[in-house]
């Protein structure tokens, strides 16, 4: 059999699907993303893969450390190039090469959070935001961003205790990430906004029901 012949016979190899899950501390986007990670298991021909951000490679780890660790006052526009350089890794050395081998990945946090914290609440411009992180941290980019909405009152009760130095900042600074999770659903496409109230049931329903729209 000719190459082009064999080519045709074969099925082509599906691509693995970009879905990142994101909200206010507390939103539960840790639990969604499991239970999301375990649907899309079943049946796979190919394990999907659970990410957090930063973090996930070597080096978004030890970024993450560095950035949410107490005792360090940080710039927002320090917190945004040491985000947009943990991205830029994990994009690289895992995301990119599980899409091509037809893995789905589920990613905790992305764009919408730097967006959020560093832009709104931490007084960054968002077209200086959005243009680094599309510049330095575009691709491949998420087919799907889900942002789960719960209020800042009711994720600060979830969470019981600050875990880390943003979210040492407070509740008036967690309003304002908020807003400024609503304002990035405004400005940027294949974005959805979820209630994160009910039983996790009901929201894990809700998110299936956007990633099944995703081909």
């Amino acid at each position: 059999m000719q190459n082009s012949e064999r080519q045709r016979s074969e099925p082509a190899r599906r691509r693995g699907r970009f879905i990142v899950l994101d909200g206010v501390d507390g939103c539960g986007k840790s639990t969604q993303a499991l239970l999301l990670v375990a649907s899309l298991a079943r049946g796979a021909a190919h394990a999907p893969l659970h990410l957090r951000e930063p973090g996930s490679t070597a080096l978004g780890e030890a970024l993450r450390e560095l950035v949410l660790g107490r005792g360090r006052d940080l710039d927002p526009g320090v917190e945004l190039l040491l985000f947009a350089a943990a991205r830029r890794q994990m994009l690289r050395e895992i995301v990119a090469p599980a899409l091509r081998e037809g893995r789905d990945v589920v990613c905790e946090r992305f764009h919408p959070s730097t967006f959020a914290y560093q832009a709104i609440a931490g007084g960054l411009g968002e077209r200086e935001v959005l243009d680094l992180l599309a510049a330095w941290a575009g691709e491949p980019a998420p087919q799907l961003v889900i942002l789960i909405e719960v209020s800042p009152e009711i994720a600060a009760r979830r969470r019981s205790q600050p875990l880390d130095r943003i979210e040492d900042k407070g509740l008036e600074f967690q309003r304002r990430v908020a807003g400024g999770y609503r304002r990035y659903a405004e400005l940027v496409p294949a974005t959805v906004v979820v209630a994160g109230d009910g039983g996790e049931g009901e929201i894990a329903a809700r998110i299936a029901a956007e990633v099944a729209r995703v081909p």
